[in-house]
């Protein structure tokens, strides 16, 4: 072996021991997982804003895109199954119901809230079948984006539609969990995070997102906020759904 020859070998032997940079540490199930439940809860967001809002283009818009995301996921994971599927159906069915009825209060079955919060409970509890399991107390970041945005739809359930029930049966799983216990995970979960200015602008964005939620009040029937000013459901949603977004990034990094 020449000199050059043995120059090349020791060259890329010292690349091959170098580690390469991660595009995603996070597994292509979990991405499936967190998509799923990400944007079931958004197309409900979306469903409450375009009703609430006089049917606007924009928020239609939103709503369409939200379900064809949703639709990618549900259709591209493998371990998809029978209870899945059907669970899936039902929601979408719900959320097309949603679009036909008109837009006063009135228009609405009595029984639409109901059947439109146990359909989004139904789907997210199929997927949490598939999710495994974390040590007691420990959090993963991937999982963090799902409950904001559920959170931010138990908000925007308040304000549209008088309130969705949660699965208080299952208080351990974040169904059945409220504002006085999502937001506390939340708050763990972010202080975890990293030092930069990624994580920073992140806990700026929460430190007046979760204010906002604290506020909604719902384990009241009176329908205001517990410091009786005005509902902001535009905001919240939009600072939720750019706050998943950071934490679906950082969660990938």
């Amino acid at each position: 072996m020449t000199r050059k020859s043995i120059l090349l070998y020791l060259f890329v032997c010292c690349i091959a021991l170098l580690p390469f940079p991660a595009s995603a540490n996070l597994p292509t199930e979990e991405l499936q997982l967190q998509s799923m439940q990400v944007n079931a809860c958004r197309a409900l967001a979306s469903l409450m804003l375009l009703r609430g809002e006089g049917f606007q283009d924009t928020h239609a818009k939103q709503l369409k895109t939200d379900l064809a995301a949703l639709d990618v996921a549900v259709k591209g994971y493998a371990k998809s199954d029978e209870g899945l599927k059907k669970a899936y159906q039902e929601l979408l069915t719900q959320v097309h119901n949603g679009t036909t009825y008109g837009p006063k209060e009135e228009d609405l079955p009595w029984s639409y809230s109901k059947d439109l919060s146990r359909s989004l409970r139904d789907f997210l509890g199929e997927v949490e079948r598939f999710v495994p399991p974390s040590k007691a107390g420990e959090l993963p970041l991937w999982e963090l984006p799902a409950r904001v945005e559920y959170l931010s739809v138990q908000y925007l359930g308040r304000v549209y539609l008088g309130g969705l029930e949660i699965a208080r049966e299952q208080p351990q799983a974040y169904l059945g969990q409220d504002e006085s216990t999502l937001i506390p995970v939340i708050d763990q979960g972010i202080g975890k995070l990293p030092a930069g200015a990624a994580s920073d602008k992140l806990r700026t964005r929460w430190d007046y997102l979760s204010a906002a939620l604290r506020d909604m009040n719902s384990k009241s029937n009176a329908l205001v906020s517990v410091s009786g000013r005005p509902w902001a459901p535009i905001i919240v949603e939009r600072h939720s759904r750019e706050m998943a977004s950071q934490l679906m990034q950082l969660s990938q990094q």
